[in-house]
């Protein structure tokens, strides 16, 4: 009896303290106005959600972005008019720009997003997201995506199947993302709106991390039918599938959809009805993306929580309750050995946990109060929240005996592949590339500094316990039968000789995987630093767990090949050419040149930022370039498997 109380004790405190560092923020990624087809204008929208106690909102048109000159026609209809009039009434014709013309027609200028935000936008209260809705088909099959903080248009993209037309449309959210730096995602809208999308589609996408469990819009059947599962069903499923796969988890978002703002009930999509609450540390786009990619966040219709539900391996709910509502928590969970969801507790409280126990692999909770939802999506809905789902990593289980490892596949920025690691293994590379930052004491994953510490994001987690489990079950080897090196090359964003310390130390615990140089450090994995690199310390260090990626000015130093295996550059700061036409002879000669001054030293050389592209590959390995760096990594595998079988 003790020892629980003193559990629910540590609980308490431990939740208590979370909840004092939390900074909640909510929001609604999903709606419409004139620029498509909502009916209302941008500011009068905004004016509602700021008014309402949201944060943030995405206002997120089909196929457009509001950055060009667009006119509305206003019809005669007494409601669009009555629209306009209030319109005109709320911010003046100083403000709104119109023309009249003969038989009483009527135009309006609709305002650009960068014209009407700074009316709203206030640091720290209330920002708007640009944001798109790619919205296209297969088959007469309605497939909707958003696109939360796209900096350029995406123009929607067929495919020759569901899953594919998603999986087009997202692959250029995840280019523009990579090209302009800008934190960027897409998510899955409304799967059930005319039962377009299911479960099975969404289980094929890379790259996705959200889905709408509950939208707003009263055609989107959130709850399925006699014949068709509901969101949450297939949710469940497709997080089991993913997890099965080694991929990150699939997040459920609540969104209004909405299209009407004049008239109310069951037969309109209107706003109010299913947001997000992000814990972020400040109210950024850049942080609220990176909060919703880490799980810190949950969907709601009405129901607040006191704290992230997610704490350590334990979801712990803490409603907020209202005076008068009472509250019903349910935990859902998959056991190992079970393909199907099942309720695991159910209780009549405001505050409850439960631990992710050894036969689980999936949980999440479900909060449902006895309030009834005004203006619902459904008659007789009442407010409700969803947590986030927590997971048992598992290592996927791939057709090892398949896969050939490839010498000269390098990784760049693995870590923003759809399944860091998993996919370059899968795909036979034996180089993989992680950016780092350290953080107090602990390195981080990430390009950019991460604006709070997410312990998934951390290098151990992502590379290092993994690659440990995977050489334990193939007898101390990465690919079965492959005795070559295996190169983790990790790129230092902060000081040179904290990250090495901190990486030194971190790397104790994982001597036996590295391939040191010493007598008994023979483990598969080279440990390469680029970036920032502490070139002295490693030098004069004993032991080389940790190597150096070097530079060209580098060569003819002295520095041997056990503390500097490879030599990397620039593919800009060697050559011009992009992989049109023929490559100027003078260009591969100089690149002839240097790759012979590398071999010379027994090192190998990468070239990053080089084209993506078959021609220059090609190119690269006839002058002697040992890594091909791509973030394509299947186009990488079939360009030197196909080299390889001629």
């Amino acid at each position: 009896m003790k020892k629980t109380y003193y559990l629910h004790a540590l609980l308490l405190c431990l939740s208590t303290v979370v909840a004092q560092a939390q900074h909640w923020y909510k929001g609604n990624l999903h709606t419409h106005s004139l620029w498509s087809d909502g009916d209302d204008y941008p500011e009068m929208i905004m004016d509602w959600y700021k008014a309402n106690g949201y944060q943030f909102v995405g206002l997120s048109d089909h196929n457009v972005i509001q950055d060009v000159e667009k006119w509305v026609n206003v019809p005669h209809q007494q409601d669009r008019r009555r629209t306009f009039d209030r319109y005109l009434r709320t911010f003046g014709p100083d403000w709104v720009v119109y023309k009249k013309g003969g038989n009483d027609s009527l135009r309006v200028r609709l305002k650009k997003l960068d014209e009407y935000r700074s009316y709203f936008e206030e640091p720290g209260k209330f920002m708007i997201i640009k944001s798109e809705e790619v919205s296209t088909g297969y088959q007469g099959k309605p497939i909707h995506m958003n696109i939360t903080n796209v900096k350029n248009l995406v123009r929607p993209l067929p495919g020759n199947s569901v899953a594919e037309v998603m999986q087009n449309n997202i692959d250029m959210v995840v280019a523009q993302r990579r090209q302009t730096g800008q934190p960027m995602f897409p998510h899955i809208n409304h799967p059930n709106f005319y039962y377009a999308i299911k479960a099975e589609d969404l289980m094929q996408l890379r790259y996705e991390r959200f889905f709408e469990v509950f939208n707003g819009h009263h055609l989107v059947n959130n709850y399925g039918d006699s014949t068709h599962e509901g969101t949450e069903s297939m949710w469940d499923k497709i997080n089991l599938h993913f997890v099965q796969q080694g991929r990150p988890l699939m997040y459920g978002l609540g969104t209004d959809d909405s299209h009407n703002y004049y008239f109310f009930g069951p037969s309109f999509s209107n706003s109010g009805r299913g947001w997000v609450m992000v814990n972020a540390p400040e109210l950024t786009p850049k942080a609220i993306v990176e909060a919703m990619e880490a799980g810190r966040f949950y969907a709601s219709s009405g129901v607040t929580l006191k704290q992230l539900p997610q704490v350590g391996n334990s979801l712990v709910v803490r409603v907020s309750p209202e005076k008068d509502v009472t509250y019903r928590i349910q935990f859902f969970g998959i056991r190992k050995g079970s393909q199907q969801a099942e309720l695991l507790k159910e209780l009549a409280d405001s505050a409850a946990t439960y631990t992710l126990t050894d036969d689980l692999i999936l949980l999440r909770a479900k909060i449902i109060s006895s309030k009834p939802k005004y203006n619902p999506f459904m008659p007789g809905d009442v407010e409700t929240a969803w947590t986030q789902p927590i997971a048992n990593k598992q290592i996927p289980q791939q057709s090892i005996a398949s896969i050939t490892p490839l010498l000269n596949a390098h990784a760049h920025n693995d870590y923003e592949q759809s399944r860091p690691l998993w996919d370059a293994l899968e795909n036979g590379f034996t180089s993989v590339e992680a950016d780092v930052h350290l953080i107090d004491d602990t390195l981080y994953v990430s390009h950019d500094r991460p604006s709070f510490k997410n312990a998934a994001a951390t290098l151990e987690n992502l590379y290092l316990k993994p690659l440990a489990e995977r050489i334990r079950q193939h007898n101390g080897q990465v690919f079965p039968g492959y005795k070559g090196p295996f190169h983790l090359m990790i790129d230092a964003k902060t000081g040179a000789d904290s990250t090495y310390q901190a990486l030194a130390k971190l790397l104790q615990r994982y001597r036996s995987l590295i391939a040191s140089g010493g007598k008994n450090q023979t483990g598969p994995v080279t440990i390469v630093l680029s970036g920032n690199r502490p070139i002295s310390a490693v030098t004069k260090a004993n032991n080389h767990l940790v190597t150096l990626d070097g530079r060209p000015s580098d060569l003819g130093k002295g520095f041997s090949k056990t503390v500097m295996p490879i030599i990397s550059d620039s593919y800009p700061n060697q050559l011009g050419w992009r992989g049109q036409g023929d490559m100027p002879s003078a260009d591969f000669q100089k690149l002839r040149q240097l790759v012979d001054r590398v071999h010379q030293e027994g090192k190998k050389i990468r070239l990053w930022a080089s084209p993506e592209d078959p021609a220059v590959w090609a190119k690269l390995r006839e002058a002697g370039v040992d890594f091909l760096s791509t973030d394509q990594q299947e186009l990488v595998r079939d360009f030197l498997t196909k080299r390889n079988d001629n």
